[in-house]
C-alpha cells in the first residue's frame, strides 16, 4: 500500500453505549510475506470522538512525514515512554506514576531499554532477575526476592498493553522464575511495653494525638493525613476513614484522594482518650486560623501544620524518626505502627473479622497472611494451656 493510501479508524471502547475511551487504528496495508493486515492501535483517553478522530489525523501525518516509530522499530525504551505517557499518567494515582518510575528508570530501561521490543526474549529476561538476585545494576548489594516481583509486575503489565497493541504476539515476562527469600519475614513490630512507652513519651506533644490514631484506628499514613474535621462525629465517638493523602506526581503538594477500595471506607468507634484529643485538636486549629488569619491554609485536616497547611507525606516521617530519636525509642517504620496494633489486637484475643474491618482489609485471608506471625504466639498459649490441663503427667 502507497504511504498516500494510508487509512484509519476510530473505535469507541467498550462499546458505543457506554464509552470510556477510543482506540484508535492505523491501517498500515497487508505484509507481503504472510498477507496479513498491518495495524498500529493508540489507546485515546477520551469520549470525545471528534478528539480521537484529530489523534487519528495527527498520527496518520506522522506515519506519511516518517516521524512515527513502526512496531518494528521500537525499542524498549522508547516503548515503556509511550506506555508510561498514554497509560500511567493518565489513569494512575500520583503514588503509582511515581513507582512506576522509579522501576523503570533505575532498572528496566538500564537492563532491557536498547533491545528492540520485538526482539525481546523470556531467557534474556530470566538471565538479568537471575543476576538481580545476586548483585543489582543500581548497586553492589542484591536485590530481594519481592522487588525482583515487583518489577516484573510492572514490566509484565506494560508488555501486556504491547500485545493488546499487537506489536508483540506474546509477553515473554509470563511465567518468569523468581524464587523466594530465605530471610525470616515477620514484621519489626512494638511490643506492649513499647507502646506504652511511645505513648508516654508524647503526652503532652503535637505527637499526641497521631500517636493515638495511629494505634487506636489502625490507619496507614495517608489516612491519617487525610483525615478532616467532618469526618469525626464527636457525638457517637466515630472516625470515618474515606481520604488518604498522597504524593502528588512533583511531590511539591499531596493530593487527596479516594481509598482504594470499599474495605478501606470504614468508620469505627473510637476510645474516649482519642475522641479528648480530637477535641482539643479542632479547637487549636480553630485558634491558629485566627492566629493566621488571611495566610492560614485552612486545609481542613486534623493532622495539619501550625498555618494550617498539609503536611507532605514525606516529612511527617521524617518528623515521626525524629520523634523517636528524640525520646530514644527503637526506631520502625512508621507503617510498623500499623502493623503493632493488628498484632496486639489479635494477641488479645480480638475476633479476626473485627480485627479486618478496622485495618480496612477486604479480605480476611490478608489479615491473616500479612500478621501470620501473631498466630505462632497464640499456638504456644495453646500448647500451655494442653499441656497444664489436660495432658499433666502425674
Amino acid at each position: 500500500m502507497k504511504k498516500s493510501k494510508i487509512s484509519g479508524s476510530v473505535r469507541p471502547r467498550p462499546n458505543a453505549d457506554n464509552i470510556n475511551y477510543y482506540d484508535v487504528v492505523l491501517e498500515l496495508g497487508r505484509d507481503p510475506l504472510t498477507g496479513k493486515r498491518k495495524r498500529v492501535h493508540y489507546h485515546v483517553d477520551t469520549t470525545d470522538r471528534e478528539e480521537a478522530e484529530n489523534i487519528l489525523i495527527m498520527k496518520r501525518a506522522e506515519y506519511l512525514s516518517g516521524e512515527m516509530l513502526m512496531p518494528s522499530d521500537k525499542t524498549v525504551s522508547s516503548y515503556l515512554d509511550e506506555y508510561m505517557r498514554d497509560y500511567v499518567r493518565i489513569q494512575s494515582s500520583p503514588a503509582t506514576v511515581r513507582d512506576y518510575e522509579g522501576v523503570v528508570e533505575r532498572y528496566l530501561k538500564p537492563m532491557f531499554g536498547k533491545i528492540k521490543l520485538q526482539n525481546l526474549q523470556k531467557t534474556h529476561i530470566q538471565q538479568v532477575y537471575n543476576q538481580w538476585r545476586n548483585k543489582s545494576n543500581a548497586s553492589d548489594k542484591p536485590l530481594k526476592a519481592t522487588t525482583v516481583k515487583h518489577i516484573n509486575r510492572v514490566f509484565k503489565a506494560s508488555l501486556n498493553v504491547a500485545v493488546e497493541l499487537e506489536y508483540i504476539k506474546k509477553n515473554p515476562t509470563n511465567h518468569i522464575k523468581i524464587g523466594r527469600d530465605m530471610e525470616d519475614k515477620d514484621f519489626d513490630v512494638y511490643t506492649v511495653e513499647e507502646i506504652k512507652k511511645l505513648k508516654q513519651a508524647v503526652r503532652g506533644t503535637d505527637m499526641e494525638l497521631p500517636v493515638a490514631l495511629l494505634f487506636d484506628c489502625v490507619m496507614r499514613r495517608g489516612e491519617l493525613l487525610g483525615l478532616r474535621f467532618q469526618d469525626i462525629d464527636f457525638e457517637n465517638k466515630t472516625i470515618s476513614i474515606r481520604h488518604s493523602l498522597v504524593e502528588s506526581v512533583d511531590s511539591k503538594c499531596p493530593v487527596l484522594k479516594d481509598c482504594k477500595t470499599d474495605g478501606s471506607n470504614r468508620t469505627m468507634v473510637v476510645s474516649d482518650y482519642t475522641i479528648k484529643l480530637l477535641k482539643q485538636q479542632k479547637l487549636r486549629y480553630n485558634m491558629n486560623r485566627m492566629k493566621y488569619g488571611k495566610d492560614f491554609g485552612n486545609s481542613n485536616m486534623v493532622i495539619s501544620k501550625e498555618d494550617g497547611n498539609y503536611f507532605l507525606p514525606k516529612s511527617f516521617t521524617a518528623k515521626w524518626a525524629k520523634t523517636l530519636k528524640k525520646y530514644g525509642l527503637r526506631h520502625i517504620k512508621l507503617h510498623g505502627t500499623r502493623h503493632s496494633a493488628i498484632s496486639f489486637l489479635l494477641s488479645q484475643g480480638v475476633p479476626l473479622h473485627i480485627v479486618q474491618k478496622r485495618a480496612g482489609h477486604q479480605d480476611p485471608k490478608i489479615t491473616l497472611s500479612v500478621y501470620s506471625h501473631v498466630a505462632k504466639d497464640d499456638e504456644r498459649v495453646v500448647a500451655d494451656k494442653l499441656e497444664s490441663t489436660i495432658f499433666p503427667f502425674p
